[in-house]
């Protein structure tokens, strides 16, 4: 069977929405819901964050999300739960997490219940792919036709992205800047380069994240990348609005 992240990046020749939230937040049954509600809302890809204590690139908004999610007693498990529930719809999950939780789960049992799951995709920005547990992680998301997506920044040497190369699978997740999520500052000034080089190096789909709040910044994202993914802007949709202010947020992106 086809991963579905291919069918969904193959079908449509526009750029694409990945909406990502985290799994407990508010709550978790109403993650689920806000889940839904990105989908309605326009969302083509679904990124489902597992909640961890100590994120390495989240900003101050996602990071309070995962904090709330965590005293909620929110598990591994409930994210496999969530994902498994979003199998219904037609946007793929692609499922985020730090190293620690996979580790602490055992690499091999955490990719046989994503995939159990209905996961497409796999994002983990803080274990290099050429480390022996990323290798462990390429060769066992490959073994279950789980995309192990990877993440760059400007400033990443081309050299080291050759390297790269062959462990990436389903598109490449750039970030606009260096730094974390949801921060106030723009673009990188060489931006339109530097997708063209991840082009070039990667052959695959380019996905452009980090800082996509408005209309105006999809639309800018969505001249260059694939892709545009935008998450922050939803977490706080959900402490203005609730699950009707994560729909309207979607549907202020893209319609």
């Amino acid at each position: 069977m086809k991963n579905r992240l291919d069918t969904v990046c193959a079908a449509e020749k526009r750029p694409l929405l990945m909406a990502h939230f985290v799994a407990g937040y508010p709550t978790v049954a109403e993650s689920l819901l806000v889940a839904e509600s990105l989908v309605l809302g326009g969302a083509d890809i679904i990124e489902l964050q597992i909640p961890f204590s100590d994120p390495l690139a989240d900003g101050p908004t996602i990071m309070a999300a995962s904090q709330l999610a965590l005293e909620n007693g929110t598990q591994v498990a409930d994210a496999f739960a969530i994902a498994q529930k979003l199998g219904a719809s037609e946007a793929p999950v692609v499922m985020m997490s730090y190293a620690n939780p996979i580790f602490r789960y055992g690499i091999r049992e955490f990719v046989e219940a994503a995939k159990e799951a209905g996961v497409a995709g796999l994002i983990v920005p803080d274990v290099p792919f050429d480390t022996e547990e990323g290798k462990m992680l390429v060769a066992e998301t490959k073994n279950h036709d789980i995309h192990l997506i990877l993440v760059v920044s400007p400033g990443v040497s081309r050299e080291r992205l050759v390297s790269l190369a062959p462990y990436t699978s389903g598109f490449v997740y750039c970030t606009s800047r260096q730094g974390i999520t949801g921060a106030d500052s723009k673009f990188a000034l060489d931006l339109e380069k530097y997708l063209k080089d991840m082009r070039e190096i990667f052959g695959l789909p380019i996905g452009l994240g980090f800082g996509v709040k408005t209309r105006e910044d999809f639309q800018n994202a969505a001249t260059m990348a694939d892709i545009v993914i935008a998450g922050s802007v939803f977490v706080e949709a959900v402490k203005r609005g609730g699950v009707e202010g994560v729909l309207r947020s979607a549907r202020s992106l893209v319609v």
